[in-house]
């Protein structure tokens, strides 16, 4: 892969108007942070492939992913963001050395992430 590639879209791909998922710090009742990232069901979204973050100087090693619903107008639940990572390549629109584009999911879909 040339050093051009990583900018050039995918047929079909909208980078530009996708979701950035950005994460949020908090922290267990131990007090030791995590990082969640939030998808949203029908939301093209841009997912980091390996986030790396430290608060306070504590290095974060707990990453989920929250998946929210707008058909149930609630949180769906949480899963290892990883696992999950490795669940959505089936829909995978594109991709970049560093992140991931997730089409947007309908409810059936984000539930079989979860499970």
């Amino acid at each position: 892969m040339g050093f051009f590639d990583k900018f050039k879209k995918t047929a079909g791909s909208n980078w530009d108007d996708a979701y950035k998922a950005n994460p949020s710090f908090y922290s267990k009742p131990d007090g030791s942070p995590f990082c969640a990232f939030a998808l949203t069901e029908g939301t093209d979204t841009i997912l980091p492939k390996a986030p790396h973050y430290a608060v306070s100087g504590k290095e974060i090693k707990e990453y989920k992913l929250m998946l929210v619903s707008t058909t149930k107008q609630a949180p769906l639940g949480d899963c290892d963001y990883f696992e999950a990572i490795g669940k959505l390549e089936a829909y995978k629109i594109d991709s970049n050395d560093d992140s991931i584009l997730i089409k947007g999911l309908s409810l059936v879909e984000m539930e079989e992430v979860l499970k």
